[in-house]
């Protein structure tokens, strides 16, 4: 009986959580679910503040350093013992043989390191900075992954190149949950000739292949518009392609809810069909959108990386991490410069993290399963 009673103790507390209680404690106690939540916040604390973070503007030109190779940080003296963070400048040296340029570190230009130091202007909500998280004492130039062809720093525009890529992933996946969450909640919900309807048309749209009908429709941008309006006009192309797997997911999960006591209970006593929806079928179906999106962010990530790749994506003078990569199509350019293929590795750790972070969400929102 003291057994069975401690027991109760222990367990009648945790009947007091909520749902959602229940689902923030389990989340935390997943490791690998905290790493991505992590990751993912240190990847959107960047795209905000990417002009702050960035040491340079993403078009800042540094003409004596064509196809620079990356500086290492170096914290040793010459002399010898340590000394503050401090880069050095290149030598170009030509191959008498081959004529192939090479770079070698000069002692006598050296750029001492600092935080906060003030550089190019750039603005976050309208209001004009011009302090960046880290640069030179002396307003050197530092190029910590290199620069490109004409000379802009590889980590400034990759960093601002997030907020780009970013944006576009969480336009497509809002507007696509939005969408797919109306049509899927009304479709399952309602039924009869609307679920008929609206299932024809998902049919319809799923039975394109996917990536022969994006470049198709991608190719009827108009190349002479303005970068913005392809970019939106993009966005709107992704999100008309995206949003039907999430319909006829909810479909489905809305026909076994409303038969449910609860929804029945709420029918019987007067309630509206919108406030049954509101009140009833969306809540119970927000744990699968949540899911969901966090799924969708990083396959909007890799597709709109791989679109822009191709060049029929975001254009110039836009920035983002597959207009990055379109440089690199040039195989001449790719052996010259290898440190152009930067951008993939934070499209990996992007992905990565997200995905991570769905598996945990996914896990943490059954709290009431085993571990």
């Amino acid at each position: 009986m003291t057994d069975q009673t401690l027991n109760a103790e222990e367990i009648k507390p945790g009947l007091n959580l909520s749902y959602w209680q229940l689902v923030r404690r389990r989340f935390v106690r997943n490791r690998y679910g905290m790493v991505g939540f992590l990751g993912c916040t240190l990847i959107v604390f960047i795209s905000v503040f990417a002009g702050f973070v960035a040491p340079y503007h993403p078009e800042t030109k540094d003409r004596e350093a064509i196809y620079s190779p990356p500086q290492t940080v170096r914290i040793f003296a010459p002399e010898g013992g340590l000394t503050r963070p401090y880069v050095l400048g290149y030598l170009e040296e030509m191959d008498p043989v081959t004529y192939e340029i090479t770079f070698v570190p000069d002692p006598t230009v050296r750029h001492d390191l600092a935080l906060f130091v003030k550089g190019d202007t750039w603005t976050f909500l309208g209001i004009k900075f011009e302090t960046h998280l880290l640069g030179t004492t002396n307003g050197g130039f530092v190029h910590f992954l290199g620069t490109d062809s004409l000379g802009r720093d590889v980590f400034s525009r990759m960093l601002v190149g997030t907020k780009i890529t970013m944006l576009m992933g969480l336009l497509v996946m809002g507007a696509s949950c939005f969408i797919g969450t109306i049509i899927g909640v009304s479709s399952g919900y309602f039924g009869g000739r609307l679920d008929m309807v609206v299932q024809r048309i998902v049919e319809f749209v799923k039975s394109f292949p996917d990536l022969p009908l994006y470049l198709a429709l991608v190719a009827i941008l108009p190349r002479r518009a303005e970068p913005m309006t392809i970019f939106i006009m993009f966005a709107c192309i992704l999100v008309l392609l995206r949003w039907a797997d999430l319909s006829r997911e909810l479909r489905g999960k809305v026909i076994s809810i409303r038969s449910m006591e609860y929804v029945r209970s709420a029918v019987a006593v007067g309630a509206s069909d919108g406030r049954i929806i509101r009140r009833h079928i969306v809540p119970n179906t927000s744990s699968h959108i949540i899911v969901w999106a966090t799924y969708q962010l990083p396959e909007v990530i890799l597709l709109e990386s791989f679109l822009s790749f191709l060049g029929v994506g975001v254009q110039a003078p836009m920035v983002s991490w597959g207009t990055m990569l379109n440089q690199v199509r040039d195989f001449q350019s790719f052996a010259a410069a290898p440190w152009l293929m930067a951008p993939v590795g934070m499209i990996v750790i992007s992905v990565l993290a997200f995905n991570a972070f769905g598996d945990g969400l996914r896990d943490a929102m059954d709290p009431y399963s085993n571990d």
